[in-house]
């Protein structure tokens, strides 16, 4: 339980999946749950038997949940095309803090209408890329740029079929955050089929490959294809050494130069190393939206509207790119489409 968050008013729209993970986050922290909204009587239902929640505070329509319950704060946890008119519904209905699932949005120009609502309105809008509470990135941020490891050089994501903006934008995130700089150019050679969307036949979302370049020349390379099937393992090269993280099975290897070899030039990349394993937490999605509240609640930084709208014209340029043939697109570019919509989930 949360100091800053015990007692705060919160409602949920959006009962899915995600959206009972985080009536689950929310309960840990203490909050009060005055109010759900979902088109699912089921999934109503399911939120009234697990989480307690009075039949009176559910709601078939988010919007006119915000105006009956007038909540301190709110999940945003529908599908992307919802999510826009939700967080400025809320930001319109006083809501103090917003925590809205990604994708962020459909379009730019939507997301550059939730920003601009919550500063017009002075609530606090979060995007739920949790990179930097998870433990398979902070223990490496905290690896990279060490005297044992040194500066990071690339990227390597192993993925499997998860997505452009179902997942790969999550990625862009972590990018940024271990660099501490923004993606500034994106390559993507999506693949030709596609696969039916698991949230539905309206949704479209892209599998493929990509390549993300941030100002200080580092890259990321990720592939997503939709012939691959099982695991994710990221392997982060440094000057040093480097590291690869089993992310959905929770392991982490590290292989850096011994000490008297650090300063050997990088040709001499079979110099002897020291070798560890160690075990950390797999994949979870209710400790790191804990500490996001807890953080965004506490006026520590978390990712804002900026992180989410930054993933999100990754993704646009990756569509963008794939189309011109895998040009590279700079995200800076003044023509990339920032109205037009997409059919992500």
């Amino acid at each position: 339980m949360s100091a800053h968050a015990a007692g705060k008013r919160v409602a949920v729209i959006g009962l899915g999946r995600m959206g009972l993970r985080h009536l689950e986050a929310v309960s840990k922290l203490g909050m009060t749950i005055v109010g759900v909204a979902d088109t699912s009587e089921v999934a109503r239902e399911t939120a009234r038997t697990r989480f307690g929640v009075d039949e009176s505070q559910c709601y078939a329509e988010g919007t006119e949940m915000l105006r009956s319950v007038r909540p301190d704060a709110v999940v945003v946890a529908t599908t992307a095309p919802s999510h826009a008119p939700l967080v400025v519904d809320a930001a319109e209905a006083g809501v103090r803090h917003i925590l809205c699932e990604k994708p962020m949005a459909v379009s730019l120009a939507e997301a550059d209408e939730m920003m601009t609502a919550c500063k017009r309105s002075g609530s606090v809008l979060a995007i739920n890329h949790q990179m930097r509470f998870m433990e398979q990135y902070t223990l490496v941020k905290a690896l990279i740029g060490s005297d044992e490891l040194g500066p990071l050089v690339s990227v390597l994501v192993a993925a499997s079929n998860f997505g452009l903006a179902m997942n790969a934008c999550h990625y862009f995130e972590m990018f940024r955050y271990l660099g501490d700089a923004p993606i500034s150019g994106i390559q993507a050679w999506f693949d030709r089929a596609q696969l039916a969307n698991p949230r539905g036949p309206e949704f479209e979302d892209r599998a493929g490959r990509l390549l993300a370049r941030d100002p200080a020349g580092r890259s990321m390379f990720i592939d997503f294809s939709m012939n691959a099937g099982s695991g994710i393992h990221v392997t982060y090269i440094c000057r040093n050494g480097q590291i690869v993280v089993d992310e959905i099975n929770g392991d982490m290897r590290v292989v850096a130069r011994k000490s008297e070899h650090r300063d050997l030039a990088t040709s001499r990349y079979g110099a002897s190393a020291e070798v560890r394993t160690q075990a950390i937490k797999p994949v979870d999605v209710v400790v790191p939206t804990v500490d996001l509240w807890s953080a965004m609640l506490q006026g520590e930084t978390f990712p804002d509207g900026n992180a989410g709208a930054h993933a999100l014209a990754c993704c646009v340029a990756a569509h963008v790119s794939h189309e011109a043939g895998g040009r590279e697109i700079l995200l800076a570019d003044p023509a990339l489409p920032r109205g037009r919509r997409f059919k992500w989930a």
